[in-house]
């Protein structure tokens, strides 16, 4: 008999259907409970003004959380009472702080065994130290907020690969990244096309930017440059990565662990170029297939572009994978990395 999951994770352009669909691949039945928070929500001026006094004097950071899953409450109460009066047998949150605490105790009631995945760090959103009492694991991306909360048992882990079979696509066989305009990164990011340009490579690079300052910063050689609308979701980015010729990643340094990309790119045996040093003290790291950039100049980049890939030992690369990783994150006794 398949054993059930509640799913809570943020709305990013389909990560909660890539989620999902990883689980059923591995015979999971999934209640998705998943929303599009994007946008605040008021349903009337006075709650417009509530909001606006629990921010400023109150510091209650739940009530607008509550406006904003008002919408779907119904749904969320119908998708858990068909559960029977049974409980799911886990539930997978991450960053659960997005719902209001309401929602968090009724999926952990509803559950046997809760979890969550905080990606940000902890000193970003310190209100998940608030959701605590309603997980029985809580992994941290950052594995220095371990050290700097032990009073709280946090876990270090790290993000995945996801490991359904993806359809693939002819691609462009360029340098690729996909990512949003982020002024801490600015630089490196304009430093690198300037340098990629000027050893002509090809470059793929797709940026999420709500205004023209991405466009004014990097031009638009080798650049296509997406809103709302168009932005790529997971699975699509997935396929453009099968397709590219190597996965460039940028670390936002308010955070000190791996992001998908470095995961995406050992998914489909693709040479990585990233700034994040850190990659180097991890067992899948082989300076054949990872260029970690200086963040000055790309000399040696062409000659290791031009360098074989060298294949992974499988159960290192499997190790990393989303199947692997939900199996050690819904066992009570096993360490994830």
């Amino acid at each position: 008999m398949s054993k059930t999951v509640i799913l809570a994770v943020p709305y990013m352009y389909g990560l909660d259907q890539c989620i999902e669909k990883n689980l059923r691949h591995h015979g999971f039945d999934v209640i998705n409970l998943c929303y599009d928070d994007r946008d605040s929500y008021y349903p009337h001026l006075g709650s417009r003004l509530a909001a606006l006094y629990h921010k400023k004097i109150t510091k209650n950071q739940d009530y607008k959380k509550k406006l904003k899953f008002s919408r779907f409450q119904n749904e969320i109460n119908r998708k858990l009472a068909a559960l029977g009066g049974n409980k799911a047998d886990f539930a997978l949150c991450i960053r659960a702080n997005i719902y209001p605490k309401a929602i968090i105790k009724k999926i952990r009631e509803h559950s046997a065994f809760c979890i969550n995945y905080q990606w940000d760090g902890i000193g970003r959103f310190p209100d998940i130290i608030d959701y605590l009492p309603y997980f029985d694991r809580c992994f941290v991306f950052d594995k220095n907020d371990v050290a700097k909360y032990p009073q709280h048992r946090f876990e270090a882990t790290t993000n995945f690969y996801f490991d359904f079979p993806v359809e693939t696509e002819n691609g462009s066989n360029g340098l690729y990244f996909l990512g949003g305009y982020e002024a801490n990164r600015a630089v490196d990011t304009k430093r690198f096309i300037e340098e990629a340009r000027r050893l002509k490579l090809p470059l793929d690079f797709h940026i999420y930017c709500k205004d023209q300052r991405a466009r004014k910063a990097f031009g638009t050689e080798g650049i296509t440059y997406l809103n709302r609308s168009t932005v790529l979701s997971f699975e699509q980015n997935l396929q453009k990565v099968c397709g590219s010729r190597a996965v460039v990643d940028f670390v936002q340094f308010d955070h000190y662990g791996l992001s998908f990309r470095i995961f995406d790119a050992l998914c489909f045996d693709k040479k990585l170029i990233t700034n994040n040093q850190t990659v180097t003290g991890y067992d899948f790291y082989h300076p054949d297939n990872i260029f970690v950039w200086n963040g000055k100049n790309l000399d040696g980049l062409a000659d290791f572009l031009n360098k074989p890939y060298v294949a992974l030992d499988p159960e290192i690369k499997q190790y990393y994978s989303f199947g692997s990783w939900i199996q050690r994150a819904f066992s009570p006794s096993a360490a994830l990395p």
